[in-house]
């Protein structure tokens, strides 16, 4: 990598309004200039594509309709050229060291793919990076925590939210499928997840960046706050299992704590909206196309299971109970 990397500054928006503004001027006062700024716009109806075509030095990419992040994502990913690549929720605001910290340390590791930064949400952490646990649940590290002063070492995490992270691209052309980075079935929520587990299997890593932080607002629809996303999110959850798994937990000895977690996601999301159980009838229509992937990405593996699951640390059950989402 070069001593002054370009990065392509993607942002997905939708309906982004105000939240859309702080993001962009916070990419204008970053120490280390993107090089390239696209908004990926999915059908938004609040003027606010209107507003973004009229700024300087931003390039428009407008969907007539909703599309979903991964689509938004991935469009931008082909549209650009840089280096690296920033992916950016149009509710996180970057503080000004952000590309220029985190570019620095994907240049001291080479075999990152990922920089996973320091997310804050009002005066509690949001995300220092996703952890995996043994029954299958990547949580964001740290989120719900005092933001005052804890995870001040750079360490290596297993993965990154995609509300704000920075990529390599070649990574993100090594683990794409059929040209896909991310998923499009997801649609959204968990594509991260599943490029995560990708990456791994192809032997990048992903490091956390403590000097690289930002705010995330968190505004937009939560995961269960309306039936069809809790629909939508339990279907991926089994789509999660089937396409990137370790095979133990897929079936065999190590397949009880994915299981049970999977059905105690469907318990409450049934207690919750119970037509969300639909997803259930989701995800089997896409079980034949899931698993082919797996075995694509098992084929297609750089290291062996066991390197995937050293970073499965036991899950918090009690806790997992008590979120609300």
């Amino acid at each position: 990598m070069s001593g002054n990397p370009g990065v392509a500054a993607i942002v997905i928006s939708w309906n982004g309004g105000s939240d859309l503004v702080a993001a962009l001027g916070s990419l204008a006062r970053q120490t280390l200039p993107p090089s390239e700024v696209v908004v990926v716009d999915n059908g938004s109806l609040d003027g606010s594509s209107e507003w973004v075509a009229g700024q300087p030095g931003v390039r428009l990419m407008r969907n007539p309709r909703n599309l979903g992040f991964a689509v938004a994502a991935n469009q931008g990913i082909a549209a650009t050229s840089s280096e690296l690549v920033l992916l950016l929720n149009q509710d996180v605001v970057l503080d000004p060291p952000f590309l220029e910290v985190a570019a620095r340390r994907m240049a001291t590791h080479p075999e990152a793919g990922t920089v996973a930064p320091r997310l804050r949400r009002g005066v509690v952490l949001d995300s220092t990076g996703h952890q995996l646990h043994s029954s299958l649940w990547v949580s964001n590290r740290a989120q719900g925590e005092p933001d005052d002063g804890r995870y001040a070492e750079a360490e290596e995490v297993f993965g990154a939210s995609a509300a704000a992270v920075l990529y390599r691209r070649e990574m993100l052309q090594d683990v794409a499928l059929d040209g896909e980075v991310f998923c499009a079935r997801f649609f959204a929520y968990l594509e991260d997840v599943d490029l995560d587990f990708r990456a791994r299997w192809r032997g990048w890593s992903c490091w956390y960046e403590p000097a690289a932080t930002g705010s995330h607002l968190r505004g937009g629809s939560g995961l269960h706050r309306t039936a069809p996303i809790e629909r939508h999110v339990l279907a991926n959850r089994f789509l999660l299992l089937e396409r990137v798994a370790p095979p133990s937990w897929r079936r065999g000895r190590g397949q009880l704590r994915p299981r049970a977690f999977l059905l105690l996601r469907c318990g409450l999301a049934a207690r919750r909206h119970p037509t969300a159980l639909l997803g259930l009838v989701d995800a089997a229509r896409q079980l034949g196309s899931a698993r082919r992937d797996w075995r694509r990405i098992w084929r297609g593996r750089r290291v062996e299971e066991g390197e995937v699951l050293r970073w499965a640390t036991p899950t918090p059950w009690r806790r997992l109970l008590s979120r609300s989402n």
